[in-house]
């Protein structure tokens, strides 16, 4: 029995308990209705002073962090009061701990309380549901209703969505690299006919900034110390390690544990936030850290096409009312995750240091741009994209 199928089921049963109650509806007790809080709603805290561990107090994410305290408030008070109509599944290959995990329950909970409680989503974190690489071919399949994934793990899908991983755009932060990455999509008729076959895109965000980090003894004085096996996700990040003559190491963010461990990762690009979620500051693992940005990755939340189709139109507007514009209420938690990464790599021994070869990585960045354009089905259309990456990226910095 399919997805599609099993929701049918449970919206019939539903409307028969309801002809059975004779009382036109299933709740106890009238329930109230809550409008979904935004950032607006709350008072920032005070800037983090870069030196102390970062709380979800400090200024420039506290108030997405009131936003998440409400949202859970809201949704456990449906969650005790309503019998939801349909109950559908969400895939999350990060662990509950991390940003992205936060990000996408929070939209959970968002749902819940646009729907006033009709619709329950069911958290996997970790890859419980379906694993980091299958993901969104299970979703495709109506093996999970909901995911929230990294288009760039999936070699072919979405490509230019990953125009936002261009190092040269020089995005600040996860919280500015969300917002033009949004602004972006909404823009551009090429990016959001990409997702068609693939699902309903209900958000598309971006993560922290990406520092090349290692393991080793010393400060690297020149983009040619950088070689061997480098692990990066697809897209821009992949070219530029092409760029600099490095070898492109792919597996799974899980192994890169051991990996580096054992001396089979040379180096690493990927985001503060997987950094810290993963553990990858341990002592003996990473403890050198070029403070660049080697890219945002891009992240989506995706619906199946055939779970969506059941859907009556009402709640339809009542998820979008929880997607798209509203969640750039959460992304705000991004730079709270690059705070905390940067905060524990130092307090575990490690060492972030600015590159003295700022040039070579400008030169490296600007080429990889020109290769992510050329290697795209239509080079053009990729160039007239990246151009109006570069204007909106602009304003974010």
């Amino acid at each position: 029995m399919n997805n599609r199928q099993k929701a049918s089921i449970v919206a019939v049963f539903s409307a028969i308990a309801i002809l059975l109650c004779g009382c036109g509806h299933t709740k106890k007790a009238s329930v109230k209705t809550f409008a979904l809080p935004k950032c607006e709603d709350f008072a920032a805290g005070s800037e983090w002073d870069g030196v102390s561990k970062p709380t979800h107090d400090n200024g420039s994410w506290a108030q997405s962090f009131a936003v998440f305290d409400s949202l859970k408030e809201k949704a456990a008070y449906y969650e005790k009061r309503v019998s939801p109509e349909y109950t559908f599944s969400l895939a999350v290959h990060d662990p509950e701990n991390s940003g992205p995990a936060q990000i996408a329950a929070t939209w959970a909970n968002a749902v819940a309380v646009s729907t006033q409680g009709k619709i329950k989503i069911n958290v996997g974190f970790s890859g419980t549901l379906s694993g980091a690489m299958t993901s969104l071919d299970d979703m495709k399949q109506g093996l999970i209703d909901f995911v929230w994934t990294l288009p760039c793990y999936f070699k072919g899908y979405m490509p230019l969505t990953n125009v936002i991983q261009n190092p040269a755009l020089a995005l600040p932060s996860g919280s500015a690299a969300s917002k033009a990455m949004w602004e972006l999509y909404q823009q551009s008729d090429a990016l959001q006919k990409e997702y068609q076959d693939d699902g309903v895109a209900l958000f598309v965000c971006a993560n922290c900034t990406s520092p090349i980090s290692y393991k080793g003894d010393h400060e690297i004085k020149s983009i040619s110390e950088i070689h061997g096996n480098i692990r990066s996700n697809n897209g821009p990040a992949q070219l530029f390690v092409n760029t600099i003559n490095a070898s492109v190491f792919s597996c799974p963010i899980g192994e890169v544990y051991n990996n580096i461990q054992h001396g089979i990762i040379d180096y690493l690009i990927t985001d503060w936030n997987g950094i810290d979620s993963f553990s990858l500051s341990d002592k003996g693992v990473l403890n050198y850290y070029i403070d660049t940005n080697i890219g945002c990755s891009a992240f989506a939340m995706l619906a199946n096409n055939d779970i969506w189709n059941i859907l009556d139109e009402d709640l339809k507007n009542d998820i979008l009312k929880a997607s798209g514009d509203y969640m750039l209420n959460a992304v705000g938690i991004w730079d709270y995750w690059e705070a905390l990464g940067r905060y524990n790599a130092v307090t575990r021994g490690g060492n972030i240091f600015k590159p003295a070869f700022d040039k070579e990585l400008s030169s490296a960045y600007e080429e990889v741009a020109k290769k992510w354009i050329a290697s795209q089905k239509d080079p053009a259309l990729a160039q007239k994209l990246y151009d109006k990456a570069t204007e909106i990226s602009a304003k974010y910095k």
